[in-house]
């Protein structure tokens, strides 16, 4: 799990390297590849937060520990994002589709957070139920600010 951690935060510190760069005096063909390279480091961390899930789906009860820890730092992440899109919101300049993009986002972002809430009470019997509304609400709000990012 430590691994995959590891190597999301070098892709993220990789994309924030190639987006300085790209905010440089860089030529036009220079900022082309730039671009293309970001966008690389985009594909390759998106992959790694989807290889993350994917080891960590099969996570029995007796790992519930490593799996909420994995579900959180996650969930900081986001929240991170979140923190940016939202200060460059103003709701009084956004159009109804991104008012209601951000408002699906703010619901998306409640729902995730009680699914996490809840793996605390889990018991062996509902862990796998608990670990999969985790898991369908980390996709759902991810969806949601992918949405909001856009409009």
């Amino acid at each position: 799990m430590k691994k995959y951690i590891r190597r999301l935060v070098s892709l993220a510190l990789l994309t924030a390297s190639l987006s300085t760069l790209t905010l440089t005096g860089c030529s036009k063909s220079d900022r082309a590849d730039t671009k293309a390279q970001i966008k690389d480091s985009y594909k390759e961390t998106k992959a790694a937060v989807i290889d993350a899930w994917g080891d960590v789906k099969s996570f029995t009860f007796e790992k519930r520990d490593s799996f909420s820890a994995n579900a959180k730092a996650l969930s900081s992440k986001m929240e991170s994002k979140l923190s940016e899109l939202r200060a460059s919101y103003s709701e009084a300049k956004a159009s109804a589709s991104r008012k209601a993009a951000m408002e699906e986002l703010q619901n998306s972002e409640s729902d995730y957070n009680e699914k996490l809430a809840a793996l605390g009470t889990a018991t062996a019997n509902t862990w796998d139920s608990a670990k999969q509304n985790v898991i369908a609400a980390w996709d759902k709000l991810q969806a949601a600010y992918d949405k909001a990012r856009a409009e």
